[in-house]
Formats: structure tokens, sequence, C-alpha cells
């Protein structure tokens, strides 16, 4: 009887194996397409070794698929598949084509099935000898002081950063920017912290790359001059007159605001006659009285010519002359 079913089960034996290889493939090809895929964008991580760096643009990230059962593939992070583009092992310039290695931890590991394909899979990229400069900071700004006011000046600390990169791009640059600094609505001293912006960034800073920006505001000053100013005399003593005598000027510089709004007073010029006691041709020294807030660049005349006369030879005069 044994022998009778073990006849049966060899007899026509090759159509039997295909239709048992089918059914295994069928199974195989129904759990494959059981499977899910996830599309995932990660950075892409770049190690280079110390003497050569990158010298051509290549993508910050790629795109990775993820293709398992569904409870295992969307419980997997996105920190936990890391691309890097591993550059350690190349000591000379040029262009090389390096694979982008997948490296699974945490949430990852342990997820059967799990497989990860990657765009792009490779990349062609362009080494440099590394150089290493200091490079002076410069601010950047963005809008515009109040009205009336200046930037007197700053200050950075530090004023300069290290910075690495590949020799071509940093035997080219000369200094390096600030991110924008605000001065809209701005009429005081201020400190504000800051960063470097670098433009490239195949472009590292070595250095701390915190920046502290401290600027003087100052009001902003103009330069009017006022003519025809009267020369007022002080301290003439009683019973002398004063005679010949001219009119002046004077050149001020201020803040913009209170400069254009101001009028000289009636003694915005003086001269001091109280050390004249008979009368004569005296030349006394003119003084400015403007406020404070006003810097006096010049004025004139610095000396005034006075004829000093008696109150009644003065009147003698006039009679003589027939004057009332």
């Amino acid at each position: 009887m044994i022998k009778v079913n073990f006849e049966k089960i060899l007899d026509d034996w090759p159509a039997k194996m295909l239709s048992l290889a089918g059914a295994i493939a069928l199974f195989f090809f129904y759990q494959f397409n059981k499977l899910e895929e996830r599309p995932l964008s990660v950075p892409l991580t770049v190690v280079s070794n110390d003497k050569f760096v990158p010298a051509s643009a290549y993508p910050r990230t790629v795109r990775l698929v993820l293709r398992g059962e569904a409870n295992g593939i969307y419980a997997v992070l996105e920190g936990d598949i890391v691309a890097t583009l591993d550059l350690r092992e190349f000591n000379s310039a040029g262009i090389w084509r390096v694979p982008v290695r997948i490296e699974k931890k945490g949430s990852a590991i342990g997820i059967e099935p799990l497989e990860i394909s990657v765009d792009p899979s490779d990349v062609a990229i362009s080494l440099e000898a590394r150089l290493i400069k200091e490079i002076p900071v410069v601010p950047s700004f963005r809008g515009f002081l109040d009205p009336g006011y200046e930037l007197a000046g700053f200050k950075l600390a530090p004023a300069r950063i290290e910075a690495s990169g590949p020799a071509s791009l940093m035997e080219n640059i000369t200094n390096a920017a600030t991110e924008t600094i605000e001065l809209t609505g701005r009429s005081e001293n201020f400190t504000v912290t800051t960063q470097v912006a670098l433009k490239d960034p195949l472009v590292k800073v070595l250095s701390s790359n915190s920046i502290e920006f401290s600027a003087e505001i100052k009001k902003t000053l103009v330069h009017r001059s006022f003519h025809d100013l009267e020369i007022r005399l002080i301290g003439l003593q009683e019973g002398l007159r004063a005679e010949n005598f001219a009119l002046g000027m004077a050149s001020l510089a201020g803040s913009s605001i209170e400069l254009g709004s101001f009028i000289p007073s009636s003694d915005a010029l003086t001269a001091d006659l109280s050390e004249i006691h008979s009368p004569g041709n005296y030349a006394i020294a003119v003084s400015p009285n403007f406020p404070p807030e006003f810097e006096v660049e010049s004025w004139a005349p610095m000396l005034v010519y006075i004829n000093i006369v008696k109150n009644d030879e003065r009147d003698a005069d006039q009679k003589k002359d027939g004057r009332p």
C-alpha cells in the first residue's frame, strides 16, 4: 500500500513540482504586494577629514522610500534613519562619486521586513584643500533711524571670526556680514546679539558665532548761519555813550530738528564795556551767547571798534549841528 502511494506521488512529478513552485511564488508575491511604502526626506550629513572638504554644491537632503508593513514603517521616526556622505578616506583634490550610506537606529532597528531605497544613491562631489582663515565681521542693517538721528559709531565683539572652507572660496572672502540688524524706530544707543550669516554653505564658522553689536546713536548735526545779528553792548557805565559799531553773524552746528526752528535772541552776540571808564576809541571782544545744545563754529566780528563819548559831548555836538 505504501509502495503504491509513493508511486502515485512520483507519478508526473515535473508537473507537480512546477505547481508547487508556482504556489510558493504566488504566496511570496501576495506577501510582497501586502507591503506598503512610505516616502521620507532626511538631511544628508557630510563627514570629511581635516585636509580636504567639499568644494561643490551637493544635495542637502535625500529622498527615502521605506517599504514594509504599515504598522512597522509608520512607527519609524524621521531622526532614526541617517543618510551620510563619508569623505574621510579621500586624501587628494578632485571629483569623486561617493555612495550615500544609510544607517538605522532607534525605532528603525528590529523592524522586519524593512526595505530602504535612497535617491540619489550616490553623489558626485568636488574636493579641495581645507583653508582656515580669520575674517573681519561687518554689520548688516535694515530700516532707518528716527528722523534727526544718525549712527555715530558701533562696536562688534568679537570683531573677527575664524572660518574654514575650500581654498578657492576662502581666498576670495574679505569679510563676513551679520544677520540684519533693525534700525527702524531707534533714537538711543542700543546693544543686540546677532550671528554671522555666511553666504556660502561650504564655509563653516569655527569660532563662536554669537556677535554682540553695540551702536552709538546721536542727533544729526546740520550747519546754519545767522546774519545781521545785533551786537548787544553790556556794562556801559552811566554817563557814557557808544558809537560806531556794526552788526554781526554766527555759524552754528546742531540737531537738524532743534536748529531748524531756532531763532537767536537779542543777546546772541555781546560786547562787555564794563572796563571802560572814559571816552575814547576801543577794540572790544565780541562773545557768542547761544544755547549749550548748539556748537558755535564761528562768529564775526570777533572784535568790534567802538567810539565811547560822554553823553554831554554828544548833546553839544548835536546842538552845534542844529540837531535836536
